[in-house]
């Protein structure tokens, strides 16, 4: 080759480097990535047995409203939902990679994160499109935390144990649940999950399908609290069911589920065992179908609303499962939104339906009959899932329960002082001059803040508040038993250290006392901090709201100091002497502040005619004694007794005191504001949630709420005004 000559080279592709876009370098990875999700999809094969014992379901729901007759309203649409045989959900049998899974959580959650984080062969593994959870259904009770959140079939039995008094391992074999799954990670709302338990076979190996035992109704609102509704098929069945049902039960209420009804009156359940009408054609997938139907009745029997779920369904295999995927690809995520949007609708449309706000689940057969939305008389007690504390509330359950240790240990010892005096008589302070651990508070009127610190050293108050102590408690050992309705949760029990030895013989003449409180939820903590004194806590939650419940009123007054809060607040004459530093005076009037603002606005919802009526005018408080509130001039508190020993030891506790207010505080004037103002939301009645100390002194002086112009349809749930 002449050297003179060029030579020219072409690419065996002709792409100008200005030609590739960022497509170009996306694509071939995820088409790689597809190819390899198909393959693994069509490695897992499904047996026939397997397939046939779950289902895939397109049903239909229809539900309607019948009153008010002048706010009939109905609506019907699609929902996608499986029906799944739990043991073999739960040995996975029905994964089928990329497309189901049943999500069973890991032991190490950290080293999952971290494997997953460092190893790209596993990250194919987190394309999910549908998958069922444990923890999006039954949660187990403490003493059977192995199983929690591991298998739903062991957490259902927990439940038939605990609520049911049942003996499900013996009794039950077969679980199909029928539910809706999480969808690409989106955990809608699953507002009826039905669980059809089948009788233990004596001979596995028969072929027959087995009889079906029990049926589980899980109810779950949009508060995610959920309630189990359980039927016995031949035990208080209806003779003669509806056509086209085999079974059909009335039984009471006791949830929350619609803001449009209270907790009244009875379901008429009507159901169809599923598996009763099987059809196997050998030329075609053997497929069942499913009948339910769900009418609530009133009190006087009148039917108000009505709920059907009717579809069929196909075995569960892969094809079906693509199938529907591909027909309904967005459906399971218009659940949540089609109830707010017919909620909204029922509410602001003309004629409008006022609502009931939510009321704490029940959890005592006394309490569940009051409270401004009691349950249907018979109605079962308790729920299966509960509102999760918040931070808020785990603050305050931690500092009442510090509050609670401090005041068990001290009035063991305040007992075990009185012992050893009665043996060496000393002098005893004069009842006129005698103060209790609540005489130690900084007066925080607004004249307080002029007052200079007088700090003691902790061994001197220690001293002081023994003696103070020894001539007004009597010789016993009182215990603190605090006892959630949710059973998931612990029981906690404070209790004083065990007597030492050279007491013991002393300690065997004390008398033993237990103070149990049963509380709804973590709202029972909140209320003990935010309002100014726990005797009124106790007057707002217990007696008229029906929130928690106290065993005895002389062991809570005696707890909480209440004997002395209601002492010191009738005698202001004398101002208690000073003893904290300045940051703790500080702090400590802006945590009265606070409830002092909080007070007074919840005051300002009683109006001038209500001030004014003979049942209230003739009294100067608010509340009939022993509690005084006075009615003439502003309402002005002290430090509540929880505050007082965070207030000298541990500021940080009483940090948390007031973030806790300031959060509870504003989070109920934001909510009054965007529902009052902003949303113009109506309450039934005297429901609104802002007038909880308003019901609570009308319920104290014996004094009815004014009558509203719809009361006739009280019965009928939800009442209507006019716009």
């Amino acid at each position: 080759m002449d050297p003179s000559e060029t030579l020219v080279t072409r690419p065996l592709i002709p792409i100008q480097a200005t030609s590739i876009h960022l497509t170009d370098l996306i694509l071939p990875p995820l088409l790689i990535g597809l190819a390899l999700m198909i393959f693994d999809i069509q490695s897992r094969k499904i047996t026939k047995k397997t397939s046939s014992n779950s289902h895939l379901f397109i049903n239909q729901t229809h539900h309607a409203r019948f009153l008010p007759s002048s706010s009939t309203h109905q609506f019907k649409y699609s929902l996608i939902q499986f029906g799944l045989d739990l043991d073999h959900l739960e040995a996975a049998q029905l994964d089928i990679p990329h497309l189901f899974r049943f999500s069973k959580p890991k032991n190490d959650q950290l080293a999952s994160r971290f494997r997953l984080l460092f190893d790209p062969s596993s990250w194919l593994n987190l394309i999910q499109i549908f998958s069922i959870s444990p923890s999006s259904y039954f949660k187990n009770t403490p003493s059977n935390n192995t199983h929690q959140v591991q298998s739903i079939k062991l957490a259902l039995f927990n439940q038939l144990e605990t609520q049911f008094d049942l003996d499900p391992h013996q009794e039950i074999g077969k679980v199909y649940l029928l539910s809706m799954p999480t969808y690409l990670g989106f955990t809608s709302i699953n507002p009826l999950s039905i669980y059809f338990c089948y009788q233990k076979p004596v001979d596995p190996s028969d072929p027959n399908h087995p009889p079906l035992k029990y049926v589980v109704l899980d109810v779950q609102n949009t508060f995610s609290e959920r309630h189990s509704y359980l039927l016995k098929i031949g035990t208080n069945e209806l003779p003669n069911p509806q056509s086209g049902f085999q079974h059909e039960w009335i039984i009471p209420r006791a949830f929350h589920v619609s803001p449009f009804n209270d907790r009244t009156g009875s379901y008429k359940i009507s159901l169809s065992d599923p598996f009763s009408n099987l059809k196997r054609d050998p030329d075609s997938e053997s497929t069942i179908s499913l009948n339910f139907k769900i009418v609530f009745l009133t009190k006087s029997g009148e039917k108000k609303f009505l709920a059907t779920l009717n579809g069929t369904g196909a075995p569960f295999t892969t094809s079906n499962l693509v199938r529907i995927w591909a027909q309904y690809p967005v459906v399971l995520f218009l659940t949540s939104l089609r109830i707010l949007y017919e909620s909204f609708k029922l509410h602001m449309g003309k004629p409008r339906l006022d609502v009931y706000p939510r009321p704490e689940p029940v959890f005592d057969r006394e309490y569940a009959l009051k409270g401004p939305n009691p349950i249907q008389e018979g109605g079962q007690l308790g729920a299966t899932g509960w509102q999760e504390a918040d931070w808020c509330s785990r603050w305050a359950q931690q500092i009442v329960v510090d509050y609670l240790t401090r005041r068990v240990n001290q009035i063991a010892e305040n007992s075990s002082r009185i012992l050893q005096a009665t043996s060496h008589p000393a002098p005893k302070s004069s009842p006129d001059t005698e103060l209790t651990s609540l005489g130690s508070f900084v007066n925080l009127a607004d004249n307080s803040e002029k007052a200079a610190p007088d700090r003691l050293s902790e061994e001197e108050e220690e001293e002081e508040e023994q003696q103070r102590f020894n001539s007004s408690e009597r010789p016993s050992v009182v215990s603190v038993v605090l006892q959630p309705a949710d059973q998931t949760q612990q029981i906690i029990t404070i209790s004083p250290p065990p007597a030492p030895s050279d007491d013991h013989d002393q300690a065997t003449g004390w008398v033993q006392e237990t103070l149990t409180i049963h509380y709804g939820s973590a709202g029972f903590f909140t209320d003990l901090i935010v309002f100014p004194t726990p005797s009124l806590a106790q007057l707002i939650g217990d007696e008229s709201e029906a929130a928690w419940k106290v065993s005895s009123m002389a062991l809570f007054d005696r707890v909480f100091e209440n004997a002395h809060v209601r002492q010191y607040l009738l005698s202001r004459d004398s101002q208690p002497p000073v003893r904290l530093s300045k940051p703790a005076g500080f702090l400590a009037r802006l945590i009265n502040r606070l409830r002092r603002f909080y007070f007074r606005w919840l005051l300002s919802f009683i109006s001038l005619e209500e001030r004014n009526s003979a049942q209230i005018k003739r009294r100067s408080s608010w509340f009939p004694p022993p509690n005084f509130v006075a009615i003439d001039g502003p309402f002005q508190c002290d430090s509540s007794p929880i505050d007082r020993p965070f207030l000298h030891s541990n500021l940080i506790q009483a940090g948390r005191i007031f973030c806790i207010l300031l959060h509870q505080i504003f989070s109920e004037l934001l909510s009054f504001f965007l529902f009052h103002y902003l949303f113009r939301f109506r309450f039934v009645g005297s429901k609104q949630p802002w007038w909880r100390l308003k019901r609570a002194i009308f319920a104290a002086n014996r004094i009815p709420f004014t009558a509203q112009p719809d009361l006739d349809l009280h019965h009928i749930g939800s009442l209507r005004h006019p716009s």
